[in-house]
């Protein structure tokens, strides 16, 4: 994903990446910054980015590490991509956007918490349960169990406990410049059902499945507190009908699907971040023609192996 966003990056500017020696990772930046893991985090970004014209962090929400850091560069006058401060907030807690999407009626999971139990009885009727971190990053440390009692035992004050909701796992990225919004092309999600994992991704999807997820998506967006800036992934669940659609989380962050996204558009989705590309989003890939692994890894099907 990294080096994906910075070959298009370097498309049209200069890049500097800060990175951690230990990942030995060869990118082809205009320059790279060491990360030494002995000194404070933010501080070597910040000063990584001040000749810098704007920053993008790819960061996790755990902890509020997303939040720290995005706060951290803007406090030392750095113009950083990403939501504002409300929006990363809400969106980097799996509760508050719980309790912001239901109270908008956005349909959501029905779900419980420490000090929120009002759907306590709908969620008892569920078939399975999911249990995962309130600042979890994709589907690290999530838990599935068939027994509502025992996944009620695992719930503490750091996690939330969500009824199963059958469907088709897809994603949809929202692309905002802040004086533009994109969605762009709803895709897949292959997630292992023995313990809840991300393989990887697939798209684009059918016509109808792209307007049922921008629709819901939308809806989203405009429920959670404002501004939606930079690269924002939703988690959705198709049902068999767009009644029984639902949203499940919202990333305020890049995600994986941006290497397949990449692939299956017309133009460099970057420049969109600064209104360099502008207007509707041109797909040029066939139906799940475009498939890739949880590592980034993209294959691309060829009319003779469709």
């Amino acid at each position: 994903m990294l080096h994906a966003l910075v070959e298009d990056l370097s498309a049209f500017s200069e890049t500097t990446v800060v990175l951690e020696d230990r990942f030995e990772i060869a990118i082809n930046a205009t320059k790279t910054v060491s990360f030494d893991v002995g000194k404070p985090l933010w501080a070597q970004w910040v000063a990584a980015a001040k000749d810098c014209d704007a920053a993008l962090i790819i960061a996790p929400e755990t902890d509020g590490l997303m939040a720290k850091g995005v706060a951290a560069l803007r406090s030392s006058g750095v113009e950083v991509i990403a939501g504002s401060g409300d929006f990363l907030r809400v969106a980097s807690d799996k509760l508050l956007t719980a309790q912001v999407l239901h109270s908008s009626g956005v349909a959501h999971p029905p779900y419980i918490a420490v000090g929120d139990e009002r759907m306590v009885g709908v969620v008892a009727g569920c078939e399975r349960f999911v249990v995962k971190p309130r600042d979890g990053c994709g589907t690290l440390a999530i838990q599935t169990y068939d027994d509502f009692r025992e996944a009620r035992k695992a719930l503490n004050q750091g996690t939330l406990m969500q009824g199963w909701v059958p469907g088709r796992s897809i994603s949809i990225s929202l692309l905002s410049s802040g004086n533009y919004q994109t969605f762009l092309p709803a895709v897949s999600q292959e997630i292992s059902d023995g313990v809840c994992e991300y393989i990887g991704g697939c798209g684009p999807l059918n016509n109808n499945a792209q307007r049922r997820a921008t629709a819901l998506a939308a809806r989203a967006i405009a429920a959670m507190p404002p501004t939606a800036r930079g690269f924002v992934g939703l988690d959705l669940i198709l049902g068999e009908s767009p009644s029984d659609d639902c949203v499940v989380e919202i990333n305020p962050r890049l995600t994986t699907s941006y290497v397949g996204l990449r692939e299956m558009i017309h133009g460099n989705l970057a420049a969109r971040l600064f209104d360099i590309e502008t207007g509707p989003v041109s797909c040029k890939a066939s139906v799940n023609s475009v498939h890739w692994t949880a590592d980034g890894k993209v294959e691309i099907d060829t009319p003779e192996t469709v």
